[in-house]
């Protein structure tokens, strides 16, 4: 088995530290089909929430410690822009499955203390990040890396001290 060193000399020491998976983002058609079906299948509670600004609703279930934000668009022209300026290669990627087949995983949100350094660390280590400057998003600020790098559209997401997830 290859093994692989953590980039920061050995110590396991960096400025950021994942803490978590934030959420797994799935596009689908139908939100509260979605979340019906799962709340029922797997006993769990369910919510959807409209989010009109931006042609969004959202169906939140979490099962086992992990949340999936089931992402329906409600505009034509925003499902066929779900990935806006995103290059994502259709096997990984639901935002534009949905454009294809309809539905799929279009990503993971992984926690972190320092989204700056986490870029970082992934530069170093030879991954782009995609936006230039971070995005403003639910609790905090997120930023995407290359799924050509990173195998999948992998987002990095920080809170911002006292700001609240709307969705929660």
């Amino acid at each position: 088995m290859k093994q692989h060193r953590n980039g920061t000399g050995g110590s396991g020491m960096s400025k950021g530290r994942i803490t978590g998976i934030h959420h797994i983002g799935v596009t689908v058609n139908d939100a509260d089909r979605t979340v019906k079906m799962w709340a029922e299948a797997l006993g769990v509670d369910g919510k959807v929430v409209d989010v009109p600004q931006n042609d969004l609703r959202i169906g939140i279930i979490r099962v086992a410690g992990i949340t999936f934000f089931f992402n329906e668009y409600t505009s034509e022209a925003r499902q066929t822009s779900a990935v806006g300026d995103l290059e994502l290669p259709v096997t990984y990627s639901g935002h534009r499955i949905v454009n294809q087949v309809g539905e799929g995983i279009s990503h993971i949100a992984l926690e972190t203390t320092d989204l700056d350094s986490q870029l970082a660390q992934a530069k170093q280590a030879g991954m782009a990040v995609l936006h230039a400057e971070n995005k403003d998003a639910l609790e905090g600020v997120c930023n995407f890396l290359s799924p050509e790098d990173a195998g999948l559209p992998l987002e990095f997401m920080q809170a911002i001290e006292g700001r609240e997830n709307p969705l929660a």
